[in-house]
């Protein structure tokens, strides 16, 4: 199924936002002489915009100060280091100022760069090194205590700053290199998705969010997801590309994103669903928001109505994986309708939804989504993207889990996804995640976790007297859980096989 705006609708968004204007396609070429094909042309194109800044904790820059400070970086690390075009490089840290610094000084010497989890566990950080043949490490902030293999460098790019340059050594305009997107990963080690890191990589994308965002009214953007996870490093380089004030922060914590968001106002927020419920939990009172992005893990009809209540019609919900890219986007009308779907295919994405055969199958029906999309890894195919979804006749697209989740209980196939919903339909059930666990009567049954509405108290045995009514007879959880919050992993997506190991 395709779907989405035309070109011509499209080309008139672009238009809107003045990226084709001669001045700024004047600047555009201006920064490729400069820069090459790097990600440090595309940040002085931005900084070409009045008032472009990138804003951390500690430190404050402008947009084309941050390139030249780039360059700079890009030129020791080419004189001490060696760093050579197609060299891995890791970069190891939270969102920063000095991450970005560090992407764009390896993007500006064609590197491959990898962007490393710094939640991941020391033990497993050393085997993806080894995987990628990383033997020289960025370690912005400085996790340069981090246990990592024999023979492989780490280098704090402040102290690397501070280093004088020898005369005579410039920079080359080089090709862009690539980006290293690590995907996964909660056990064994995470799957690579390679980015190209350049101006038209960025476009594709742009060209995208363009279409289906009004990235053109945004001043001001905290990009609170990790930047080593597609999603935030995607709306990062878009924020630079338009040349807009962009707020980052090591770690989220929902009070101090909500003063910041007063204090700098901020219009425009890119958050996983978790970082938003939080949100929500702190604030009473509105916040200065026009738009409010979701992405990076499944968002509940709860959530999307409380967002609605609260701030008004102004919640997009994005879907789309490392490797297949941006595939669908639900825009506040389709939320207010339907506030659980997920969208209609962006533009340059085309969606299936297919059975076990391969086949496609008809609409409300469950299989595995498939897509194939100008911005993925492998545009020309199609992707199976292991997540289980169906379409209504409006084309509007539903998530019903993963397909690796479901599990077989009694001979029947269970999703747990199912069982999720009828529980988060209960009115002091605030989130509900269900998880198959080892059962010797039934192969395996269903664990469920909830935890209940602020002010509200659950008991266990009175939820599931509850639910049993509401489900069939297979999806009965064996237990239920009551607990204060749920285990998240790094990005904020529930974290379900902590869960499952607690449950075994």
């Amino acid at each position: 199924m395709r779907d989405g705006p035309s070109r011509r609708w499209i080309l008139g968004r672009v238009l809107r936002s003045g990226l084709l204007r001669p001045r700024a396609l004047f600047a555009l070429a201006a920064a490729m002489r400069a820069s090459g094909t790097s990600l440090v042309a595309l940040t002085r194109f931005g900084g070409a915009q009045a008032g472009a800044m990138l804003v951390g904790e500690d430190e404050r820059v402008a947009l084309r100060d941050l390139a030249d400070q780039a360059d700079r970086l890009a030129v020791v690390l080419q004189q001490e280091h060696g760093i050579q075009r197609g060299q891995p490089v890791g970069i190891l840290g939270a969102n920063s100022v000095a991450l970005v610094r560090c992407l764009l000084a390896a993007s500006r010497l064609g590197a491959r760069t990898i962007l490393l989890n710094p939640h991941l566990p020391a033990d497993r950080i050393g085997p993806l090194l080894d995987r990628h043949a990383v033997a020289f490490v960025l370690a912005p902030g400085g996790a340069t205590d981090v246990p990592l293999p024999g023979g492989c460098t780490v280098c704090d790019p402040t102290d690397l700053l501070r280093m004088p340059l020898r005369v005579g050594i410039r920079l080359r305009r080089r090709g862009s290199g690539e980006i290293v997107v690590l995907t996964g990963g909660t056990t064994g080690l995470p799957k690579a998705a390679n980015r190209a890191a350049s101006p038209p990589g960025v476009t594709r994308l742009f060209l995208h969010l363009i279409a289906a965002l009004p990235l053109e009214q945004s001043c001001s953007v905290h990009v609170a997801v990790p930047l080593f996870h597609g999603f935030g490093l995607s709306a990062l380089l878009i924020a630079m590309t338009l040349g807009r004030t962009i707020h980052l922060r090591q770690r989220f914590d929902a009070a101090e994103a909500a003063a910041l968001i007063v204090s700098e106002g901020i219009d425009t927020i890119v958050v996983v669903p978790t970082m938003l419920q939080r949100l929500l939990n702190v604030t009473a009172g509105e916040l200065p928001l026009r738009c409010v992005v979701t992405g990076g893990a499944p968002l509940a009809s709860t959530l999307a109505n409380a967002t609605r209540d609260r701030f008004g019609e102004i919640l997009f919900n994005l879907y789309g994986t490392s490797e297949a890219g941006l595939s669908a986007l639900a825009t506040p009308r389709d939320l207010a309708s339907v506030p659980d779907t997920i969208g209609r295919p962006v533009w340059g994405a085309e969606i299936a939804v297919r059975g076990a055969d391969g086949a496609p199958i008809a609409s409300g029906e469950v299989g595995e989504l498939h897509v194939r999309n100008r911005a993925s890894i492998a545009p020309r195919d199609w992707i199976a993207t292991g997540d289980r979804a169906s379409r209504d006749r409006g084309g509007r697209m539903f998530l019903h889990g993963r397909v690796d989740d479901m599990i077989v209980s009694g001979g029947e196939n269970v999703a747990p996804s199912d069982v999720e919903l009828v529980l988060l339909t209960h009115p002091d059930v605030a989130d509900a995640v269900a998880v198959g666990v080892a059962d010797a009567e039934y192969g395996q049954r269903l664990l469920a976790f909830v935890v209940p509405c602020a002010d509200r108290v659950l008991d266990a045995d009175d939820l599931l007297a509850w639910l049993t009514p509401r489900v069939a007879r297979h999806q009965r959880p064996r237990r239920l859980v009551i607990r204060a919050a749920l285990p998240l992993t790094a990005i904020g997506k529930v974290d379900r096989r902590a869960l499952v190991r607690e449950g075994s």
